[in-house]
């Protein structure tokens, strides 16, 4: 794909016999797709919501009947013109237990 100042969509498929453990490795492939994303300027907001759409999408996209669709994500360049409120990041010892052996 490409953007020239004009948003993407990128629609994620998974096969219909693959399970939980398999869409985890999804949404980290999802996530090293962002991250190179981001090292080439760009922004992109992965979006759930288009699974409970499958029907319109593949209206569009016939994907073959093997396949579900795990997510949408769009793709372009911050507005930052706009404003709305930044969410932060929890902080590490709120999110994580070490445990030691």
């Amino acid at each position: 794909w490409e953007c020239f100042g004009a948003p993407a969509a990128l629609f994620c498929y998974i096969d219909r016999d693959l399970g939980p453990a398999q869409w985890s490795d999804v949404g980290m492939y999802l996530q090293t797709v962002m991250l190179l994303l981001r090292a080439e300027g760009l922004h992109s907001c992965t979006q759930m919501a288009w699974a409970k759409y499958h029907r319109t999408v593949a209206e569009f996209l016939a994907p073959p009947d093997e396949l579900t669709l795990f997510c949408g994500m769009s793709i372009g360049f911050e507005d930052a013109t706009v404003g709305y409120t930044r969410t932060g990041r929890a902080p590490l010892d709120e999110t994580v237990v070490f445990v030691e052996a």
